[in-house]
């Protein structure tokens, strides 16, 4: 039996010039150049790596994953295109959220995006909080075209590469693709991704959180838009609709963008620190109008808050898509 290795594996385990030479046949498919071969080589020389970590090196490059997919026409993990309409949208394959409603069901939300559809003109400007995959940003963009713009904020890592791709391949002009949460206040919070879905929560400074959690940056709508005009905006951001439309009370004030939003009157609390019916009355007391989202003609007949509470309690369901705007 060989000495052990500083690794604790015998000498046999450890790789050499003959095993670089083999990976870069078998796995790469291609004969080493000699500025790569001279890099693992000296790997060896400086206190030797084991065969299994050789292989390991040549699996995670990108070359090798790239040979997968061309070669071996490896699959997983590639986005899967779905098109609606005259729009082509890429969904994660292991998206079991928005995603997979879209794969599914060819279409996503119906009564939403009938009333980004009805009351969205050309040229004007959509703001799109909680975009995910980009669904509403891209279907906003093809309304707005051109002349208009769209500003999209999305916290989750594992949306940000589809929503660039989404956006990109339908040509959607945007002024900005923001990676980030939007709250009441700058600084950080942890991300919490659940399918295509996530959650954010207080950062306390513990290294132990990222273990389990993703830090991602946190700041305002009003710093983030600034004095740029916004006509409309869809917030859906997992019960922290409280803390948006608080750090954009400015913009609220000056644009009266018509709102989308999600209305999850038990997760407010915990998350925005405020019941659903303050959050209405906030609405209500800056000059909004409200309305349950129902797809149809009717969506702008004004209710009071406690008929929105009222709609939600007899409707049973975990939330409502409600409409805000101002005459």
């Amino acid at each position: 039996m060989g000495s052990p290795t500083r690794a604790g594996r015998s000498a046999s385990d450890r790789a050499t010039s003959d095993d670089i030479v083999w990976c870069y046949q078998m796995l790469l498919g291609r004969e080493p150049e000699t500025a790569g071969q001279r890099d693992y080589e000296a790997l060896i020389d400086q206190g030797g790596i084991t065969r299994e970590q050789l292989v390991g090196y040549f699996f995670s490059s990108p070359e090798f994953r790239e040979r997968l997919v061309h070669s071996f026409e490896w699959t997983e993990g590639v986005p899967v295109e779905i098109a609606v309409g005259d729009l082509t949208y890429h969904v994660s394959p292991s998206d079991t959220t928005v995603g997979a409603e879209l794969r599914t069901m060819g279409e996503y939300e119906p009564h939403v995006t009938a009333a980004i559809r009805r009351y969205l003109r050309e040229g004007q400007c959509f703001a799109d909080v909680g975009a995910s995959f980009g669904y509403f940003a891209t279907l906003a963009g093809s309304i707005v075209g051109p002349g208009g713009s769209v500003f999209a904020f999305e916290p989750g890592p594992q949306n940000q590469p589809l929503l660039l791709l989404n956006l990109y391949k339908n040509d959607i002009a945007t002024s900005g693709v923001h990676h980030m949460a939007l709250s009441d206040s700058a600084g950080l919070v942890l991300y919490s991704d659940s399918g295509g879905n996530g959650f954010i929560g207080p950062f306390t400074g513990d290294p132990m959180d990222l273990a389990t959690h993703t830090l991602v940056r946190v700041s305002t709508l009003d710093h983030e838009v600034g004095n740029h005009q916004v006509d409309m905006m869809k917030i859906d951001v997992e019960g922290a609709e409280g803390l948006v439309i608080r750090g954009g009370d400015a913009l609220l004030r000056r644009c009266h963008p018509t709102l989308i939003f999600e209305f999850t009157p038990a997760a407010l609390p915990a998350i925005s620190g405020i019941t659903g019916e303050a959050l209405l009355s906030n609405l209500v007391d800056l000059g909004y109008s409200l309305d349950v989202v129902t797809g149809g003609s009717d969506d702008r007949r004004a209710h009071g808050v406690d008929e929105i509470m009222a709609r939600y309690e007899a409707a049973e369901v975990q939330h409502l898509d409600l409409m805000a705007w101002v005459d």
